[in-house]
């Protein structure tokens, strides 16, 4: 801390309680003027509260003054510490200024050297500036404490704007106070426990935690976007959305042939219980679902293809050959895992000589040389069509 020396310069070593935490512990009356009755209110306020900060600010300024009475001498330094209110803002300002004024009249200074706890800098700076310069700032921090209060004073500021600022409120309150009255519904119906309540706020932080409400949100504003746009654009997004749906349609089939393969009036163990029994009976269960769901799943697949390909061939997309290899690749891939089906959930069928084995082979055999010939086909007709198929993009 450097201070400018000047001839008949008088330093006012000051001390700035915002809150009045002085005049509430201890009851002594600001401003407090002198070496000896500073000394005796920091005292006071020490034995009050020895967590008190300024208690801290009022040791520091004492010996900061010894400091400068060896320096300047008696006469032209003198300490003292002014209070504000507890009311916080206005009124504890415009008490500063009043107490400010009572020490300036009995120890006129033409410089301030302010001792701060660093809380309330950013307050009183305007008010002791606009009465004389302050030339130095030395803040008293004991431990950690200038960042707790700190953290403190944050925190009461953003719980006031959760509360009173409509902007905050909405989320902090809102949507807490929409959870309680859905579960209090719940629990009015007879329908809450505490597994339903774990689940719906375990669903809630899951979704805002990841981000997938924003997600969403985006790709529904895609959606929109891409809906009022080029009449192909529609055609594609019908075809992904309805081949969703029968492909969902198509699980939920093969969920079924699996229900209906399971033994009926029978108590089944448990897969803790019995693990080598369903080990048995997983490749008939995935016959089952393969049968029940691969036609559905089938045309799914083929919808969104064919799509593509209607898209493809009215761009004049060279993609489009891709869609015919597609198409002839799916219609492999059905036969093939048809045959898988019939033999999985037929297990006494399942030997070299039965016919779903031969015809499994068969059709696996056949496929290869079917994919090579229409690769070579697509790919000879791609040049022969070179003319009408030039956009890439």
């Amino acid at each position: 801390m450097e201070i400018l020396e000047k001839k008949q310069e008088r330093f006012l070593i000051l001390v700035v309680d915002r809150d009045n935490d002085i005049g509430k512990k201890t009851g002594v009356k600001t401003p407090i003027i002198g070496k000896e009755n500073n000394l005796d209110a920091a005292k006071n306020l020490a034995l009050a509260d020895p967590e008190e900060s300024d208690a801290n600010a009022m040791f520091g300024a004492i010996k900061l003054y010894e400091e400068l009475v060896s320096k300047h001498g008696k006469e032209n330094v003198e300490v003292a510490t002014i209070a504000g209110s507890e009311k916080g803002g206005y009124w504890a300002d415009e008490k500063i200024r009043h107490e400010l004024d009572e020490v300036l009249k009995s120890a006129p200074s033409s410089a301030c050297i302010l001792i701060s706890d660093g809380v309330a800098d950013e307050f009183v700076f305007p008010i002791i500036s606009s009465k004389l310069p302050i030339v130095s700032v030395k803040r008293v921090i004991v431990k950690q404490s200038e960042s707790i209060e700190h953290t403190w004073l944050l925190l009461g500021r953003y719980i006031k704007m959760a509360i009173f600022d409509t902007k905050y409120s909405k989320v902090f309150l809102g949507i807490p106070g929409l959870l309680l009255i859905f579960i209090g519904i719940l629990y009015i119906l007879g329908l809450m426990n505490l597994p339903i309540l774990l689940l719906i706020i375990g669903i809630a932080l899951l979704i805002r935690g990841f981000g997938i409400d924003n997600s969403i949100a985006t790709r529904f504003r895609m959606l929109s976007k891409f809906i009022s746009s080029h009449p192909l654009v529609q055609l594609r997004i019908f075809g992904a959305i309805s081949s969703l749906i029968i492909l969902l349609v198509g699980i939920y089939s093969g969920y079924i042939g699996v229900s209906l393969a399971l033994p009926k009036n029978v108590q089944l163990p448990s897969l803790s219980e019995d693990f080598y029994y369903w080990l048995g009976m997983f490749p008939i269960l995935a016959g089952h679902f393969i049968l029940g769901g691969i036609d559905l799943v089938f045309i799914g697949l083929l919808l969104v293809v064919l799509t593509y390909g209607i898209y493809y061939i009215i761009l004049k997309n060279i993609k489009f050959w891709r869609t015919v290899q597609a198409i002839v690749t799916l219609i492999w891939l059905w036969a093939l895992l048809k045959r898988v089906g019939m033999v999985l959930s037929d297990t006494s069928s399942a030997t070299v000589f039965s016919p779903h084995v031969g015809m499994l082979l068969t059709i696996g055999l056949l496929g290869i040389p079917a994919l090579t010939i229409t690769f070579i086909v697509t790919r000879y007709m791609r040049k022969v069509y070179a003319s009408y198929f030039k956009k890439t993009k």
